[in-house]
């Protein structure tokens, strides 16, 4: 918290030198070039950079199952002919699951794609 105070007094002082070493018309002049910079800049930025949060998921193997066979549950266990992913940070996919019976309570079946919580 500090440490920003002492920072932006810093700063602050560094301008009112600058200011009036250089004057007030140079400082106009040097302030609007680095305006029309900055400016260019973030008008290019979006095509320069990576979007937030994007990772290229493309290049990233998918999680994936294919061509299951039959699973059955009973009594509270758990059928799985899919594929069962922890997280949701990656791609996941099912190519012809096999048949999931769940028989009894607190059983349960699954033929596509199950995503968990991270522990």
């Amino acid at each position: 918290m500090w440490a920003g105070r002492v920072a932006f007094g810093v700063i602050v002082a560094g301008l009112v030198v600058y200011l009036v070493m250089v004057g007030l018309d140079k400082a106009d002049k040097l302030a609007s070039s680095i305006g029309a910079v900055a400016a260019l800049t973030a008008l290019a930025a979006p095509y320069l950079l990576p979007a937030p949060g994007s990772r290229g998921v493309s290049m990233v193997e998918p999680d994936e199952v294919r061509d299951t066979g039959a699973a059955r549950a009973t009594g509270g266990g758990r059928a799985n002919t899919g594929v069962d992913v922890v997280g949701d940070d990656r791609p996941a996919r099912v190519i012809r699951s096999g048949n999931a019976t769940a028989h009894g309570p607190g059983s349960t079946a699954n033929t596509g794609v199950q995503r968990r919580p991270r522990p």
